[in-house]
């Protein structure tokens, strides 16, 4: 027997009083889903398309949406019951590519903000880089992340530069708080959202880019001050070989499965080991036969790379220092007999080595 008129317009009103309860139930929380997600989240105020810049109001506007109240305790940042809400909402959400897409763009645009000077912006950062990390691992699935996906996240790690290094040097997220992130997040959680990421080549060209800007902004902040200088500069360039075998050893590991191996190693050392001689030369430990080679050893003139500053001899680099320009530093380190550039090759290759063994063992959620 068919509905009659009156009953169809019964169903229908009780299907709309039920539908407008639904949407006033997730009205504060944007991410609530009524089913499978076809598009975008649309945050009030963001632009999933400037995630890598420097707006604060698009940082601000992320950052309200993922954690948009709380409290700092002990140094720590505590999320609020909406918070709460909106991570079960998000959790609970059943994510399609646009979605997580537009969610991972915003994790992303938010980690910029870790080392915001406002001690209580910085810590909700943080917390919400941790958050993100774990759903990023513990909800989505492998097969999901889609390139930007993968590109997105790498922005984020790569605004976790201690905990890379540190876990890079054998360090751990577990248990004291050496790290912003420590007891947020596992080392197996870290390592895994690395190992998922890092088989897209823009990714891994992010992190490693990253992480060598902060590795030189660390010479940068110490050698003016070293009491001993050579011993200095080549412990960071070790520390900064190990990260960057770590990331390769992660890796290689992923290449297990993915279609390639993302990170040259020979280019890797290439440039750290260019990159190295410069900052000796700066730093007036190399010996005069080496500048002097710098000034006639390219086919009896002086390197590209060779100029004077105010009468004084100086070394010059690209920023960033590039695979092919390294070439050139590579020859003069070729024409002399230095023992400060033979140093920088041993660290940087033991480095490496100890890095790489630390990444292929990484713990990882496939």
């Amino acid at each position: 027997m068919r509905p009659t008129i009156r009953e169809t317009a019964l169903r229908r009103r009780h299907l709309t009083a039920s539908l407008l309860v639904l949407l006033l139930v997730c009205a504060p929380l944007v991410g609530c889903s009524l089913g499978a997600d076809q598009s975008g989240l649309d945050i009030p105020g963001f632009n999933p398309g400037a995630t890598g810049s420097s707006d604060q109001a698009n940082a601000q506007a992320a950052l309200e949406y993922l954690s948009p109240d709380g409290e700092i305790s002990d140094g720590r940042w505590v999320p609020g019951e909406m918070t709460t809400e909106r991570w079960e909402a998000l959790t609970d959400r059943d994510w399609g590519p646009a979605g997580l897409e537009e969610l991972t763009a915003a994790m992303a645009t938010v980690s910029t903000m870790r080392t915001d000077q406002d001690e209580q912006t910085a810590a909700k950062a943080t917390w919400t880089v941790a958050r993100s990390i774990e759903f990023a691992v513990d909800q989505v699935p492998i097969k999901d992340y889609t390139d930007a996906m993968k590109q997105n996240l790498a922005i984020l790690l790569a605004n976790c530069p201690d905990e890379i290094a540190g876990l890079a040097s054998g360090g751990s997220l577990e248990g004291s708080s050496v790290y912003g992130l420590s007891g947020l997040v596992t080392d197996a959680q870290f390592e895994t959202a690395l190992y998922r990421i890092i088989d897209d080549e823009h990714a891994a060209d992010t992190l490693v880019t990253a992480m060598l800007s902060y590795h030189h902004d660390q010479i940068d902040a110490e050698m003016p001050t070293a009491t001993s200088p050579e011993a200095t500069l080549l412990g960071l360039y070790q520390s900064a070989a190990q990260t960057m075998g770590y990331l390769d050893g992660i890796a290689e590991l992923r290449a297990d499965e993915a279609a390639s191996d993302t990170i040259n190693t020979d280019d890797m050392n290439r440039v750290l080991r260019a990159q190295g001689y410069v900052d000796a030369a700066k730093y007036g430990l190399l010996n005069e036969a080496t500048i002097e080679a710098a000034v006639t050893g390219n086919n009896g003139g002086p390197f590209s790379f060779y100029d004077e500053v105010d009468g004084q001899p100086t070394i010059t680099a690209p920023n960033p220092m590039t695979p092919d320009a390294a070439h050139e530093y590579i020859r003069w380190d070729q024409l002399v007999e230095d023992a400060t550039m033979d140093d920088l090759d041993v660290e940087i290759n033991t480095g490496h080595s100890l890095g790489y063994t630390s990444g292929h063992a990484a713990e990882v959620v496939r």
